[in-house]
């Protein structure tokens, strides 16, 4: 038997006979009859949800936080189970039968929690196990040998279960799929590398419906079709709640004719209110953007709490697990007064114990800040209520256009990625370890997705010699060879290649981390490398809502103690901003335009933010412009005398990312016409470009710069001189498979470059072009 032979098949060896419809009523009833012992009255888009399934559909179910969509995509796969095992069945079935992907550890942890009571409830022999990075023995032990009947999973999990050969027995049974917060993987690679699985599974399982869930998109039937792109010409049933949830926003500023910076500040300045805020109410969350703003946020509530310090928590996703777990449990048990949180807890998590949501800063986004919202009284039928805490001014502009957004249920679209082509190269490695492919299958497979439809053949070879020899740029180091093809079958080049490539699958890329850890307990998290460096021994530093003296740095591992006194440096991560969308950047710069015309024509702005913001939309009128929706408004300052070299400054209002492409594009375009040297500086409401040489806006052909013509050739040009290109590499790099970012057993340099010859450049913020 030849190696193409010897691969698993697909075909399962029985199915259980389809239910009848008297099984499937009796089930139905059950299910009812459990719901209404526990005071639960279907909701009309959960019955919708049940009866689509039942019909044998797939799709997307869209719903306001805290309105029962756990519910709505659980009732339909356990009814459907409780009817079939009602059915005599002509083979026993192996293997997973239900699928839930989260892309939270938190939140898998959270839903876990919430289904296993109804699971044991109707199903009392199926095994609930959890597979992430938090997953105990037991759940790996369930997971890996294919025993549990429901698991709750993450795409990067998901992909790892994927790569063994054992595989094809564990899900060609499985009969549902449900993707939690489908909106949060969309536009991200964690979400191409997830459509790359399920259309893997589809192969294996074609019987196995899919179900997305979300609260907050704004292109529902691109969602859908995303989601259901490896399963050929299935339309997704799209399921809507259509009962309005009231939300509010209170802003909480300085009184009017008062100053706020205009960036670079964390709000501090308004602890006593926030300190007012969380010993108001019973129990708290305090958002942040970043860990580093959480552990000041932190350490400024800690220096005023009047209460037991373990009333007062931190949670973000470099702490520990058991410190994030602990923290979790005491949330729902209702014994912390206030949390500090990142995105950590924002999607989808229920901790009704907590009353209010302190939301520091903006979120950038309408879906995020109402999914913050939401975890405040997270109970069916309650509004949704969240207080703002402005720390620069055109914050103001921000939380205003985000309730008028979210009272009008307008959120962002979340448009998909394509043509990925490091998630690719991962994946099919992966596929390689499961047994081998054959590429010409793969390649099929592939295309189903959405997001490699339009993949040619000519790149598919180019992914296949990038794997077997590193491409043409490393064909010249062995190390490289991690695929081996021959007639079109393809397997790893060794034992060696299988075990690192499962140590990187995921595209959730890792800097360079130090462990943090007690020289007598427990482990807190990590910390950036970079951080740690800048430390001698001795000092002391803020971490995990601790004050930490650094005894010695050793294998990796920052060795610590704890100290009395405060610290006098905190724990920074390198990683990225959240981008603010573009459309509610649009909304802000309508809104400041309407507020300084109504306040020229002697009206007040409606709401209090636009008001307290007339006084610098005043001044703005009288020196330059304030610019309506749709208007680009460039402005430079200083005087054409001086000699010196203006800045110039552009408002697209378009998000921090964006305006990063923005600017080395203009820099590029500006130094095609005039030799130069560019700097460039950019935030989420515009972007600064410093030229070497004078420059004057005025004698520049600006239609000439935003021409469309050339675009594709000018942003290549631009991207790949430009430090974003530098930016990324690592990245991509670290996802494609080219740098090793954890080795059991192994200590080894976190600077390890790509190839030799091909070190990463260091990031600087000049160009020249």
């Amino acid at each position: 038997m030849n190696r193409r032979e010897s691969r698993p098949s697909a075909a399962p060896p029985g199915r259980p006979n389809p239910p009848s419809a008297r099984a499937l009523q009796r089930a139905g009833w059950r299910w009812r009859e459990w719901l209404g012992s526990q005071g639960i009255a279907p909701a009309v888009f959960q019955q919708q949800a049940w009866r689509a399934y039942a019909a044998g559909k797939s799709g997307l179910i869209s719903a306001p936080t805290g309105r029962g969509k756990t519910l709505a995509a659980l009732g339909g796969p356990l009814i459907q189970a409780m009817a079939e095992e009602q059915t005599p069945r002509t083979a026993a079935v192996q293997g997973f039968r239900m699928l839930w992907i989260t892309p939270l550890r938190a939140l898998a942890s959270d839903t876990r929690e919430r289904i296993t009571q109804p699971v044991a409830a109707m199903l009392p022999h199926w095994q609930v196990a959890m597979r992430t990075g938090d997953a105990g023995a037991r759940d790996k032990r369930l997971s890996d040998t294919g025993k549990a009947q429901l698991l709750v999973i993450t795409p990067e999990s998901l992909a790892i279960l994927l790569s063994h050969e054992r595989s094809h027995a564990q899900f060609m049974d499985l009969r549902c799929i449900i993707v939690d917060e489908w909106h949060e993987l969309l536009p991200s690679k964690r979400g191409v590398l997830l459509q790359l699985n399920l259309a893997r599974i589809q192969a294996l399982a074609p019987q196995a419906r899919v179900w997305a869930l979300s609260a907050t998109i704004g292109n529902l039937r691109q969602a859908g079709d995303v989601l259901l792109s490896a399963w050929s010409g299935a339309r997704p049933e799209l399921i809507q709640d259509a009962r309005p949830k009231p939300f509010h926003l209170h802003t909480i500023a300085p009184p009017l004719h008062t100053r706020l910076p205009w960036a670079g500040h964390l709000g501090l300045a308004n602890l006593g209110e926030v300190a007012k805020l969380v010993f108001g109410t019973r129990s708290s969350i305090v958002f942040t953007n970043t860990r580093a703003q959480a552990e000041l946020w932190h350490t400024a509530l800690a220096s005023i709490w009047a209460e037991d310090a373990a009333t007062l928590a931190i949670h973000h996703g470099s702490l520990d697990q058991q410190v994030r777990l602990d923290v979790e449990q005491r949330l729902r048990a209702g014994t912390l007064r206030c949390v500090v949180a990142t995105s950590s807890l924002d999607l989808g998590v229920d901790f009704p114990a907590v009353d209010r949501v302190i939301q520091v800063g903006g979120a950038r986004s309408v879906a995020r800040m109402v999914q913050r919202a939401g975890r405040a009284r997270h109970r069916p039928g309650t509004a949704v209520h969240v207080d703002a805490v402005a720390t620069q001014a055109l914050e103001l502009a921000e939380f205003a256009a985000v309730r008028e957004l979210a009272q009008a249920q307008i959120y962002e679209n979340r448009e998909p990625l394509s043509l990925c082509f490091d998630v690719l190269s991962q994946h099919a490695m992966s596929m390689a370890l499961a047994g081998g492919f054959d590429a010409r299958q793969l390649y099929d497979e592939v295309r189903r997705t959405a997001a490699f439809r339009e993949l040619s053949p000519a790149q598919w070879n180019s992914v296949l010699a990038f794997l077997e020899h590193g491409s043409d740029s490393l064909v010249q180091y062995p190390q490289y060879e991690r695929l081996q093809c021959s007639q079109g079958f393809c397997t790893p080049a060794n034992a060696a290649v299988s075990r690192m490539h499962r140590m990187g699958i995921g595209t959730i890329t890792a800097h360079g981390a130090v462990s943090v850890q007690y020289l007598r307990g427990a482990r807190l998290g990590t910390v950036d490398e970079s951080f740690i460096a800048r430390l001698n021994r001795g000092d002391v530093f803020n971490f995990a809502g601790r004050s930490l003296q650094l005894i010695r740095l050793e294998n990796q591992t920052a060795w610590v103690r704890r100290s009395a006194g405060a610290g006098a440096h905190t724990a920074t991560w390198s990683g990225s901003l959240m981008p603010m969308s573009s459309r509610l950047g649009a909304r802000m710069q309508k809104l400041m335009y309407e507020a300084a015309r109504s306040s020229a024509q002697g009206e007040v702005p409606p709401t209090r933010e636009l008001q307290w913001l007339v006084p610098i939309l005043s001044l703005q009128a009288q020196r330059s412009l304030v610019p309506d929706e749709g208007q680009l408004l460039i402005e430079q300052v200083g005087t054409q005398q001086d000699g010196k070299a203006r800045p110039l400054f552009f408002y697209p209002f378009a998000g921090r990312v964006a305006h990063e492409g923005l600017a080395v594009l203009i820099a590029t375009r500006l130094a095609q016409l005039h030799a130069n040297t560019f700097s460039w500086a950019c935030n989420e409401i515009g972007l600064m470009i410093q030229p070497a040489l004078p420059i004057s806006a005025q004698d520049v052909d600006w239609r000439e710069i935003f021409r469309t013509g050339d675009l594709n050739d000018d942003l290549r040009t631009a991207v790949n001189f430009g430090e974003l290109a530098r930016k990324r590499f690592k990245e991509v790099a670290q996802i494609a498979g080219l740098v090793q970012t954890r080795v059991p057993g192994k200590k080894k340099p976190r600077q390890q470059s790509a190839a030799p010859g091909l070190r990463r450049p260091a990031v600087r913020r000049t160009e020249q072009i």
